[in-house]
């Protein structure tokens, strides 16, 4: 009879032992799945850096790879579908957003936050705009703290009329982000298409304020006050611009704009017919002087 406190036998030990050909394996499939996760992972970096520097197509064919490696991963069905969209080829990347939503659905895990947000930018690109605020309220809702979410909901909604529903996502908005220029910006501009002016005026002198620099704010900060009917608060900011950028000719045309709506006359005297304007320049020009015509 054996002694119970006796060691172990290297044979008894071999018995109870995974077998060695059994464990190489499992650990060369472990291997394989993380160098499968690793390389998956390299190439959506190496899409997200072509896309960063303009390349699409080239981030397309990393996306590609990526999404081979692991063909049923929701996030990585995500990053092919950005990579369709960004290409243009729309029908596609909308079929590979509801797929990325369907294995979320099946796999649970993390709201898939930019499926929302896609599928509402390609809604808002085929004028269905209802379906868009539906994707974006998603998104909203997944990460209810983040404002920029809030601003492209607030877009749809605009898109839908849905004025005051817009406003209420600004103003939240802004509550998160009081020093924001861009969102106290798009306020301004949902006021201008409210006829709210002296709203408009307000959040747009708020946006130039913070954004000091911003030749465009301070451009349609001017508009704003012609717009309201002041011509000569809006002189200023046209001057503004101009010494911003004392070469650009669409400036100077504006400049001269706003001094024959306040009936001045410009100190130096430049005539307008002189200034030769591209055909950009000229459409830029036709757009901020319709930003600045009264409301009805």
């Amino acid at each position: 009879m054996s002694n119970p406190n006796e060691p172990a036998s290297e044979k008894q030990i071999t018995r109870v032992d995974e077998p060695d050909s059994t464990k190489n394996e499992r650990e060369s499939r472990a291997e394989r799945a993380m160098s499968a996760l690793e390389r998956g992972d390299s190439h959506i970096l190496a899409g997200n850096m072509r896309g960063d520097d303009g390349d699409f197509a080239g981030a397309l064919d990393d996306y590609k790879k990526a999404a081979q490696l692991d063909p049923n991963s929701p996030a990585r069905l995500v990053k092919l579908a950005e990579g369709y969209a960004a290409n243009d080829l729309h029908g596609k990347a909308f079929e590979l957003y509801q797929r990325a939503l369907e294995q979320r659905a099946q796999q649970g895990g993390e709201e898939l936050t930019d499926a929302y947000i896609g599928l509402g930018d390609l809604c808002l690109t085929f004028a269905r705009s209802a379906a868009a605020v539906r994707s974006f309220e998603r998104a909203v809702r997944s990460r209810p703290k983040e404002p920029f979410l809030r601003w492209k909901l607030s877009v749809a909604l605009a898109t839908m009329g849905l004025y005051d529903k817009a406003e209420a996502q600004l103003l939240q908005i802004l509550e998160m982000a009081p020093r924001d220029a861009f969102y106290h910006f798009h306020l301004a501009d949902l006021y201008r298409v409210m006829n709210r002016d002296e709203d408009s005026v307000s959040h747009m002198e708020s946006a130039a304020e913070m954004a000091p620099r911003d030749e465009y704010y301070r451009l349609r900060l001017g508009a704003a006050h012609l717009r309201a009917g002041d011509p000569t608060s809006a002189v200023p900011h046209f001057q503004k611009a101009a010494q911003m950028a004392p070469t650009n000719a669409s400036y100077q045309t504006l400049l001269l704009y706003a001094f024959m709506r306040d009936n001045q006359e410009p100190e130096i005297a430049v005539d307008v017919d002189q200034i030769e304007l591209g055909a950009y320049d000229a459409d830029f020009v036709s757009r901020i002087q319709r930003l600045a015509q009264p409301s009805e």
